[in-house]
C-alpha cells in the first residue's frame, strides 16, 4: 500500500518510496533518511516548546517551530532535535533541516553546522505586549518575538531578549516565508521602532499544540514535519491482511 506520510498508519514499519520535493529530500538525506529507508510514524501529540540556548553568539531564544529544525549531536553521542534536549545538556549542531530563509536566520543567531550549543532552559508560553512607534499597541507570542532581530542602542538582540521601556529598532525578520508574512501583517519590518511594555503568561488560547507529523528512524532519531511537508513524502507499508494471508 502506498500513501503520503501524512495519512500513513502509526506504529508500523514504513518504507520511503518517494520524496516529491528535492529540497526536502536533501534535508532529510542530511539526517540519513533516504528513499528506500525505513521509518516509523509515531502516535503522539507534539507541544513545540520555546527554548533558550547558548551558542557561539551567546544566549538566544528559539520558538519550537525553529527549534525542531535543528538536529543536535550531544556529547554522549546521541542525535536528537534541539527541542528534546534537557537543560544543561551540551553538544554541537549536526544540521539544520531547513533551507533558504530559515537556515539564514539560524546562522544570524550563530546556529550553523558544527557550532557548539547548550540548552539553558525551556521557556513557558509567554506574551509580549509592545508599542509600534506611531502605530499603537500589539501582542506577540514568544515564538514571534524570537524571530525579530534588531538593536537596542549598540546591542544587537532578539526582541524576545529586549528590555522594557527601551527603543528597539528592527533590523531583520527571521524564519520561513510563512512566519515572515505573519510578522509583516503586524506592520513590523526593518526600520520600525518597537518598545516592549511587558511580558506575561500567554492566555490559554495561545497554548494550543501545533500539528506535526513525527517519525522515527531505526537509529532512534525523531524528525518533526509540518503536514504540508509530510504530504510530500510517499511511503509504502504492508496492510494487516497482507501479514495474515
Amino acid at each position: 500500500m502506498y500513501t503520503s506520510l501524512t495519512h500513513a498508519p502509526t506504529g508500523v514499519g514504513l518504507t520511503i518510496s518517494r520524496i516529491t520535493d528535492p529540497h526536502l529530500e536533501s534535508r532529510m538525506g542530511k539526517m540519513g533518511l533516504f528513499v528506500g529507508g525505513d521509518i516509523t510514524r509515531l502516535d503522539e501529540d507534539v507541544a513545540l516548546q520555546t527554548v533558550r540556548v547558548k551558542g557561539p553568539k551567546g544566549e538566544v531564544v528559539l520558538g519550537g517551530g525553529m527549534g525542531v529544525k535543528v538536529v543536535t549531536h550531544l556529547d554522549d553521542g546521541r542525535m536528537i532535535p534541539l527541542t528534546e534536549m534537557k537543560p544543561g545538556e551540551t553538544g554541537h549542531v549536526e544540521c539544520v533541516t531547513a533551507g533558504g530563509p530559515v537556515q539564514d536566520g539560524m546562522e544570524a543567531l550563530g546556529l550553523k553546522n558544527n557550532d557548539p550549543i547548550e540548552l539553558i532552559r525551556i521557556l513557558p508560553p509567554m506574551e509580549f505586549i509592545a508599542i509600534i512607534q506611531g502605530r499603537g499597541r500589539i501582542r506577540l507570542a514568544e515564538g514571534m518575538a524570537a524571530k525579530i532581530l534588531g538593536r537596542m542602542g549598540d546591542i544587537q538582540c532578539q526582541f524576545a531578549n529586549a528590555q522594557a521601556g527601551m527603543d528597539f529598532e528592527v533590523e531583520r525578520i527571521l524564519g520561513g516565508h510563512r512566519a515572515q508574512r505573519a510578522i509583516a501583517s503586524l506592520d513590523i519590518a526593518p526600520g520600525v521602532i518597537l518598545r516592549l511594555e511587558s511580558v506575561g503568561k500567554a492566555p490559554s488560547y495561545q497554548m494550543t499544540r501545533q500539528s506535526r507529523c513525527v517519525v522515527s528512524s531505526p537509529e532512534g532519531l525523531r524528525l518533526y514535519l509540518r503536514h504540508d511537508q509530510s504530504d510530500l513524502v510517499i511511503v509504502s507499508y504492508e496492510e494487516a491482511d497482507e501479514f495474515t494471508s
